[in-house]
């Protein structure tokens, strides 16, 4: 290998390495949360969740990977560009096709790779995936089902659980309401769990039942990994809304329910479906020759998936092609525009490939069209500006297309910028008492220092910002083309998505941004200048400790201002485009179940505010002294009147000790005293983030009156000013390792600052969930990790030769 080759190759691997681990931690940020998550609150060794988190991986690799080269190839050649290396091998009569030798070998050994793992690593791991997630299902399951909570996770089937018991574990006072019509699975027998004798418990069809049991517990059956819920003194309530007036009450000492798993099949073994996603090349040659003429839908889809395998890591090798002569004519521009310049072109390439995907699947054009016409496009691009750059080299030792429009724009705000300064000369000649004022900030050191700064801030964050959108887009497509969404849903859905993206990336967009800046300035030994003058470091960074405090309230703002309607509208056209459907507050608020304000179970349809109106609302109410269901009422509607409930077309069944029940049908309104006010079901159901810190916080105490607890909705109640004021935090972090990096450059502060995120969002997310289950004060395990990172960095700060 030649020393040109090697020493391009060199240049290459260390960006390439870097971009991978921004990218795929970029990806990953959200996810990590949850998987602090799953170790905390469900109690999940660590080598099980980080198998979860390297199962997770092969579907962002296969599209981080490319994303990488490209970033490393135009970081790499840009740095050659900029510091006049390649005009040195141009001189010495080294052609750009020499040049693009080694760039072509690179691309080619991470295309390979790339097909590899998208072929091989990708399908076995989905398979694994979902494997290993049924398993965590049932295992986590009974750690989900909380006190005072109606777990709804199953279709048809509500559990309520009223205490639990704190040495044993064991469920006391346990509520199943169970619509589901193949009742094959309940097992109702004194010695049910023995397995003997037992005898089968079913149910019409139209039926509703209804168990109450003093005790109750979760048990898993290893072997078949199913999961049984074990009642003990239960008493079933069978009937028919049609004929109210027959109704079986049954009561069995044990009773056993086999749960439903989404993973398992109606005999309850375990068993994943493989989607064509998960299937490797064989597998869907095999689908595409049997489904040819039976289902022409999974057959094109089938062939789409077979183009993917191989259009995606082709990618690589389009990436290299542009990637080189975008970074010989983009030499004014630097690694920051190298950065910006992967992005862009990342988002091209992604938009036209999914749209080529949608467009194939549905068939408008054929899947090879769809899948190859991006790479196609990229490609042409690329052999086009190698021939230019060849032809023009003269021209593109000046800049080139880029270079010149680098150079127009930056001589048009150089004029600006010079009569600003002029005018300002002016008005300080004239200002007699301003003229005698030294105004220490800003200064012009300080305004240099924040153009600097703010110039990577805006980069950082619009980039960030469009890799996370890119990837969201990859995860909807299918979803889009399946419920033909149209194109202004999808832009108002992203007008909305931006918001929340902005949030999540200020953070770690100010930390990488602090790193870069002052990096780039020690390496350009502008830091040393400064000392040499007599300023101090402290004093140079104040202007970007300045701009992180007013970026942290201008987030606060966005947090209790804007978020809250930004992203009910997003849930609302996320929901749109999945398909799912989505109940408007406006006029109608509809719940299925109300943990009452006395001893009682409120269920109904929905809600009308404008008459203040329950609609077949059913209320089932216990006894006291323990959890027993003494009656039960049932009403077609239920109005609320003069300080009560008024009661229409229903009945009323009260219930004794020894299993038998009156019944009496409801002729006529009557009224019933309960707790509960209009308001109670007009107050909309909102999740954390859809509140300001004032509705929060009034809902939070709403809870806590009634005798609930609320630490999870109280950690999030904190969060939001322990999140805004995060960006401080990454700005005093980052400035101490700022400084040491010395003249290694921004590339090695974009390292530092993606091991110092990952380290931070472990923190912040382990802290949070601790005060989540109750394990810390609310207050402390939202600040936790601001307090602690504030702390080293004044620390380390101080330490620092100013």
């Amino acid at each position: 290998m030649k020393i040109l080759t090697r020493y391009i190759a060199k240049e290459m691997i260390g960006p390439t390495l870097l971009g991978f681990g921004f990218y795929t931690f970029i990806i990953l940020m959200r996810q990590l949360f949850d998987f602090a998550g799953m170790i905390i609150r469900r109690s999940l060794p660590v080598h099980t969740v980080g198998k979860l988190l390297l199962l997770s991986l092969p579907h962002i690799v296969v599209l981080t990977v490319p994303m990488s080269l490209l970033f490393g190839i135009l970081i790499a050649i840009g740095r050659l560009s900029s510091d006049s290396e390649i005009i040195a091998m141009r001189a010495l009569g080294i052609s750009t096709s020499t040049i693009y030798k080694p760039v072509f070998f690179f691309s080619f050994s991470i295309f390979l790779l790339n097909l590899y793992l998208m072929n091989i690593v990708l399908p076995r791991g989905n398979i694994e995936l979902q494997s290993l997630k049924a398993e965590l299902f049932t295992s986590s399951v009974e750690k989900e089902i909380q006190p005072r909570v109606f777990y709804d996770d199953y279709e048809n089937l509500v559990i309520y659980i009223n205490d639990v018991e704190a040495r044993t574990g064991q469920w006391k006072g346990v509520f199943v309401a169970d619509n589901r019509t193949d009742e094959s699975n309940d097992l109702s027998s004194a010695h049910a769990a023995e397995g003997a004798g037992a005898a089968l418990a079913t149910a019409r069809p139209s039926s509703q039942k209804i168990i109450v049991a003093q005790t109750g517990n979760l048990s898993i059956v290893k072997t078949s990994k199913q999961v049984w819920l074990n009642l003990r003194n239960a008493r079933t309530h069978v009937t028919d809304p049609r004929k109210p007036e027959k109704y079986d009450l049954n009561g069995n000492s044990v009773q056993r329910i086999l749960l439903p798993d989404r993973f398992s099949q109606p005999g309850g073994s375990l068993k994943v479906e493989r989607s064509l996603r998960e299937m490797n090349l064989t597998e869907l040659i095999r689908q595409v020759k049997t489904l040819r003429h039976t289902d022409p839908v999974l057959y094109r889809l089938a062939k789409v998936e077979i183009h993917k395998k191989f259009a995606i890591p082709f990618a690589c090798l389009a990436f290299g092609i542009v990637g080189l002569p975008l970074g010989i004519t983009n030499r004014r521009g630097g690694k920051s525009s190298g950065f910006s310049l992967s992005i862009a072109i990342i988002l091209i390439y992604y938009v036209l490939l999914n749209n080529g995907e949608s467009l194939a699947s549905a068939g408008k054009i054929g899947p090879a069209v769809g899948m190859w016409m991006p790479n196609i496009v990229v490609t042409a691009f690329g052999i086009y500006l190698i021939i230019r750059a060849n032809r023009d080299a003269g021209t593109q030792s000046s800049g080139g297309i880029f270079g010149t429009m680098v150079s127009a724009i930056t001589a048009l705000f150089s004029g600006r910028g010079a009569k600003r300064d002029e005018r300002r000369a002016t008005r300080n000649e004239s200002s007699g008492f301003l003229s005698h004022l030294d105004i220490a900030f800003p200064n012009i050191l300080d305004r240099y220092v924040l153009r600097e700064f703010l110039k990577v801030l805006v980069l950082v964050l619009i980039s960030t910002a469009a890799l996370i959108m890119i990837i969201d887009y990859t995860e909807i497509t299918s979803d889009i083309r399946q419920n033909h969404i149209p194109i202004h849903v999808v832009l108002s859905y992203y007008s909305f998505f931006f918001f929340q993206v902005i949030n999540w990336t200020l953070p770690i967009s100010v930390l990488v941004s602090t790193l870069v800046t002052f990096g780039m300035l020690s390496k350009n030994n502008e830091i040393t200048a400064f000392k040499s003058n007599g300023v101090s470091l402290y004093r140079v960074a104040i202007p970007v400790v300045a701009v992180a405090v007013l970026i942290s309230l201008l987030s606060y703002l966005l947090v209790d201002f804007v978020l809250p309607y930004s992203n009910q509208r997003f849930e609302e056209l996320h929901n749109r485009i999945k398909g799912k459907k989505h109940i408007t507050s406006s006029s109608n608020q509809q719940k299925q179940w109300y943990l009452g304000k006395g001893h009682y179970i409120l269920n109904f349809l929905s809600y009308d505010r404008a008459a203040r109106e329950l609609s077949q609302v059913q209320v089932f109410e216990f006894d006291p002294t323990g959890f027993k269901l003494v009656r039960r009422v049932y009403a077609q509607t239920a109005r609320y009147e003069n300080g009560r409930w008024v009661f229409q077309n229903g009945w009323i069944r009260s219930f004794s000790d020894d299993n038998s029940s009156s019944y009496a049908p409801i002729l006529r309104p009557i009224g019933l005293q309960y707790a509960e006010r209009p308001d109670d079901f007009a107050t909309d159901v909102k999740s954390p983030d859809q509140m300001t810190y004032a509705q929060l916080r009034r809902y939070i105490r709403t809870i806590r009156q009634s005798g609930y607890a609320a630490e999870e909705l109280s950690v999030k109640l904190y969060e939001k000013t322990s999140w805004p004021f995060i960006s401080v935090v990454m700005a005093l972090i980052a400035l101490p390792f700022a400084f040491r990096i010395g003249k290694r450059g921004a590339l090695y502060g974009v390292g530092v600052a993606l091991l110092l995120g990952i380290f931070y969002w472990m923190v912040f997310a382990v802290f949070t969930k601790f005060g989540e289950v109750g394990n810390l004060p609310a207050m402390l395990s939202a600040w936790s990790a601001n307090i602690l990172f504030a702390i080293a960095a004044i620390y380390m700060f101080l330490h620092v030769e100013t």
